[in-house]
């Protein structure tokens, strides 16, 4: 199984090959093609809220927990999170809905080139508030919360997102992965999840990747059916 920390640094590296991922795109991305850009729009739209979720656990999860233990410690991940942000999202939208209205080429210019600029920024804000967080805070729970407090604030923080969108989170970071990742991810899920609320996310999982199941219960061989 995973430790509860490894589970974190996998939502963390997906985070990171997204956002990268996010910055070539909007590089490259047809200006002219609605189709496409409604597309990215979705898929930052699903990024911004995933993230956001997952911050808040941070918050109300382990933020009060590290606190509890080195005050002041928190507090300057949740600056990265309140204070710098929404502002790149923000601009995000703005490019893209722009992108979806404009007609002239001059103005289209403008908002494709908004829209990189923000995939830039936020490709670089992501990379150093996790590091940061990787680097420091991460070892400061591992030395100072045994494994059974850990898995305890890794269910609380699962506990953050309603069903639906712990799903989606899961689902998104699962793609980011390896196989051998993979595993480890959905046997940590495996550890913290009651049989009810597992069975109907790895169901979700197996609809989702079709083609990386059949290793998963290779891997895992109670993942297959009967």
């Amino acid at each position: 199984m995973a430790s509860p920390m490894s589970m974190y640094l996998y939502v963390h590296t997906a985070i990171l090959r997204e956002v990268a991922d996010l910055e070539v795109i909007a590089k490259e991305v047809n200006r002219d093609d609605s189709d496409e850009i409604g597309e990215l729009a979705a898929r930052i739209d699903l990024f911004r809220t995933l993230v956001k979720r997952h911050e808040e656990s941070e918050e109300q999860v382990l933020f009060p927990a590290m606190n509890d233990r080195f005050r002041f410690v928190a507090e300057t991940y949740e600056y990265d999170h309140d204070d710098f942000e929404h502002h790149i999202f923000d601009d995000l939208n703005r490019a893209l809905a722009g992108l979806h209205r404009t007609s002239t080429n001059g103005g289209r210019s403008d908002h494709a080139e908004l829209l990189y600029r923000q995939c830039v920024a936020l490709h670089e804000h992501m990379r150093l508030h996790i590091a940061k967080e990787n680097e420091l805070l991460i070892p400061k729970l591992e030395a100072e919360f045994d494994l059974d407090e850990q898995a305890q604030l890794a269910g609380a923080m699962a506990g953050v997102f309603d069903p639906p969108l712990l799903a989606k989170a899961v689902n998104f970071t699962f793609g980011w992965h390896s196989a051998s990742d993979q595993e480890g991810i959905v046997r940590f899920l495996r550890h913290i999840l009651p049989d009810d609320p597992f069975n109907g996310l790895t169901n979700y999982l197996k609809a989702e990747n079709p083609e990386a199941w059949p290793e998963m219960e290779r891997r895992i061989p109670e993942l297959a059916p009967g």
